[in-house]
């Protein structure tokens, strides 16, 4: 991702801040930041704020760091507002640095507003994940961002504390600024910690909106950013959740719509199909009208009896468990997939065979009509749930214990494979992941994690034609994009989101 120049001007910085050298990290740090903002602004950042390296030569008990702080910050002393904190560690021979987003001890004033803005703790969080799993960070050390940045009241956990090498037993560090650390991770100056420190950097100047030079920049908008995002929502594999399910037996893929919920849950059936693994599968749908009746048992009128008459109705339920009983003689199962299994009322519609939904017993219950039944263990269900619809029900505990919850989130990934395998020409295809790509950024930087669930799926932009595309942005994306809004929902995107609804309009 970074130029080895740009590693090796961060690991001359970080050296420095590790020896404690106050005037060699000034000077370091103002090679590396011409390196990145350009020449005049990194001759300031001793004068107007920015840069806080005094505090590396100060004495033990005051705690030395190197600090990135922002213009007119008071250059020693108490500062307010976040910033980006590099502490040393205490040993008689320093080895390891504590890498922190962090808050000034005079608290959140003027970052108030961007702080709350939802991408800047999420793209924290997933930063740190991202260098976790680039082992970036030492070895065997955990990471850490609080739930809420701004917080500065709560300190780190000692179960994160007691895992972050040389500083785990730094106890004046904790003591005096514990409950102004956002975020920690544990690096050493070497090209890992840099390339660590440099994805900081670059992630603070885009919450200052400083002006990062064409390298940086490209790293930042292409590689860095986009990396978080594919982290932020993997799309599931279908051949791990047919596993999981012979494992598991009830699972509920969940999500906003149009995510393939519904062509995962049969791709998975065909999947274990295909592979003997089951005889075959049956697709049924809820809605607010099923009940017991429907899908366990009832009594429905004969339409083909000159009188009226009744006669006795299994519904899916049993039909499927008969279905498993059979698929045993050859060492098979079955599947029983409920599309919007949460439009129906559970409650009522499984009544006393709620019972028998236990993954790991083959439990055995008396129906109201007297008939006993049992739940074979190679009876598999899938359920699919849409996660945007606040009108349906919410399914209860005692439901929710009994199976399994996959999120199926929206996915650039996967709407690239599905594009590749239709005949879209190579124009249409860049304007379909285009506009994906802004509503993705939209509910990536404003939406809250509740709000996530409404963001319209990747399915929403499968077109084989230029035409076919901007029927369905105009007919079919905006207007659900506009109902949000007239909701009163993504409050904080609402000017960005009718810019883009103008935009698409305008053309």
């Amino acid at each position: 991702m970074f130029k080895q120049k740009y590693i090796e001007s961060a690991k001359k910085l970080l050296k420095s801040i590790r020896n404690k050298s106050a005037e060699q990290s000034l000077e370091n740090a103002k090679q590396l930041f011409e390196d990145i903002f350009g020449k005049r602004f990194a001759e300031e950042i001793d004068k107007n704020g920015i840069l806080r390296y005094n505090s590396l030569s100060g004495p033990e008990e005051n705690i030395q760091y190197l600090g990135v702080l922002y213009e007119t910050a008071s250059q020693s002393g108490v500062y307010e507002n976040f910033s980006l904190v590099v502490f040393p560690d205490n040993k008689e021979n320093p080895e390891q640095l504590l890498l922190c987003y962090g808050i000034g001890t005079g608290g959140i004033t003027d970052d108030a507003e961007w702080l709350g803005i939802p991408w800047v703790r999420r793209s924290i969080k997933l930063l740190l994940r991202y260098i976790h799993n680039e082992g970036w960070n030492v070895e065997n050390t955990n990471i850490f961002v609080k739930y809420d940045i701004t917080d500065e009241y709560s300190e780190i956990p000692d179960t994160i504390k007691n895992n972050l090498g040389n500083f785990s037993d730094y106890t004046e560090l904790w003591r005096k600024y514990g409950k102004y650390l956002p975020s920690v991770c544990v690096i050493t100056p070497d090209d890992k910690g840099a390339k660590a420190f440099l994805s900081h950097l670059i992630l603070y100047a885009k919450f200052r909106n400083w002006p990062l030079r064409k390298d940086f920049q490209e790293i930042l908008e292409y590689k860095l950013l986009p990396n978080l995002i594919e982290l932020w929502r993997s799309y599931p594999s279908s051949e791990v959740l047919s596993n999981y399910l012979l494992q598991r037996k009830y699972l509920i893929l969940q999500g906003p719509p149009g995510t393939g919920k519904t062509y995962l849950a049969e791709e998975i059936a065909k999947s274990l199909k295909a592979t003997s693994k089951i005889t075959d599968y049956k697709i049924i749908q809820f809605h607010a009208s099923v009940s017991y009746e429907d899908f366990i048992e009832g009594i429905k009128p004969d339409v083909n009896s000159n009188q009226l008459i009744f006669k006795e109705f299994e519904g899916p339920l049993l039909e499927s468990i008969k279905e498993a009983i059979n698929a045993a003689k050859e060492d098979k199962g079955y599947v029983l997939i409920i599309d919007e299994i949460n439009r129906g009322d559970l409650a009522k519609i499984l009544g006393e065979a709620i019972f028998l939904f236990e993954p790991n017993e083959e439990r055995k219950i008396r129906l109201r009509s007297g008939k006993e039944i049992m739940m074979p263990k190679n009876l598999y269900i899938i359920g699919t749930m849409n996660t945007a619809d606040r009108t349906i029900a919410i399914l209860d505990f005692a439901i929710r214990r009994r199976f399994a919850f996959i999120d199926v989130w929206p996915s650039e990934k996967k709407l690239k494979e599905i594009l590749d395998e239709k005949p879209v020409d190579a124009d249409t295809k860049s304007l379909i992941l285009k506009r994906y790509n802004k509503i993705q950024d939209l509910f990536f930087r404003f939406a809250s994690d509740e709000e996530l669930h409404l963001q319209p799926g990747h399915t929403y932009f499968i077109a084989e034609s230029k035409e076919v595309f901007e029927n369905k942005l105009k007919y079919e994306i905006v207007p659900l994009l506009r109902e949000y809004i007239n909701e009163g929902r993504l409050s904080l995107a609402k000017n960005e989101i009718l810019a883009f609804i103008d935009s698409v309009q305008g053309e």
